[in-house]
């Protein structure tokens, strides 16, 4: 007998993670650390960042309103697909996510880790625990590896900076990112990737004064990027440049760490030593990142053909 769902493709956004209520953040927490060990002081702090942005991540809901919105605009003029999410931290996991297509008899997947610029931290973990959820499966898939150049994604970026430009005054741009520890980041080009995506953006719009930052720095020690967000806002102070405009163009969805370390730990500061203060929108899921996530699904950006 056929199977009905022979000719439907998969597509698999891969993300994060994060604990959707304070019950979770513990095992959340410990699930990060990966078997390092996580102190009381540790878990009370993290806590209460989740506290402070409502009681939980609003990562899962805006990843899974992504694949809906994702799924309908494909289907719109390219059918048939499924969209579904995996999750590296929490559920749905990354494996629920391959054991759900397999249920279906799909066998064409194209996934898609939800961060514009590869690195082997992130995105090159999610693609590690795939393709050991998959191995041996029969699956033709294809991974893209990242979209940092893709022109819906960069207009996605810039349409947020015009809305801030229109309510401040002179401002000072700070393009912010998440920090990685530098011999990773120099093995992977992530800051080459960044700077790609800058220059894309300086292209199109005639922007005042601007710098690269780095925010979000893990636990552990050694040499991390930089400079922080917080030296650049110093500058700033320092050179009476008062009016900033923060933009988290390493990130594509609120959590934790434009929630709160942007929102409210950078937000703080800022006020601290005289500035103005002002964030860019997420992009979440605003038409134009759902268009570059189409674009980037049709046109398969892909590290190459895989079967698992």
């Amino acid at each position: 007998m056929a199977n009905a769902n022979e000719h439907l493709k998969a597509v698999l956004l891969l993300a994060f993670g994060g604990p959707e209520s304070m019950d979770e953040v513990e095992p959340f927490l410990r699930a990060l650390m990966e078997g390092r060990q996580v102190t009381d002081r540790q878990i009370e702090a993290v806590r209460e960042r989740y506290r402070l942005i409502g009681g939980g991540s609003p990562l899962k809901s805006i990843t899974d309103m992504q694949a809906r919105d994702l799924e309908l605009v494909l289907n719109r003029t390219n059918p048939p697909y499924r969209v579904f999410t995996g999750m590296r931290y929490t559920e749905p996991s990354i494996e629920h996510a391959v054991e759900q297509i397999l249920a279906l008899g799909i066998r064409d997947v194209i996934a898609l880790p939800l961060s514009p610029y590869y690195n082997s931290a992130s995105t090159g973990r999610y693609i590690q625990r795939l393709e050991q959820a998959a191995a041996g499966a029969g699956l033709n898939m294809k991974i893209v590896k990242s979209f940092n150049t893709n022109p819906f994604f960069i207009k996605a970026i810039e349409q947020t900076i015009q809305v801030s430009l229109k309510d401040v005054e002179k401002p000072f741009i700070i393009f912010s990112a998440h920090s990685l520890p530098v011999d990773t980041a120099k093995a992977d080009g992530y800051v080459e990737q960044l700077e790609q995506t800058l220059k894309l953006i300086l292209d199109d719009l005639s922007l005042p004064e601007y710098a690269l930052a780095f925010q979000s720095r893990g636990m552990s020690g050694g040499d991390w990027l930089g400079p922080d967000v917080k030296d650049i806002m110093d500058t700033c102070a320092k050179n009476n440049k008062k009016n900033i405009i923060v933009v988290p163009y390493g990130f594509v969805s609120d959590h934790v760490e434009t929630l709160y370390d942007i929102d409210i730990m950078y937000r703080r500061y800022a006020g601290s030593i005289g500035l103005n203060f002002v964030r860019t929108q997420s992009l979440n899921t605003s038409e134009l990142f759902i268009q570059a996530l189409e674009d980037v699904v049709t046109n398969q950006n892909a590290i190459g053909n895989k079967r698992a």
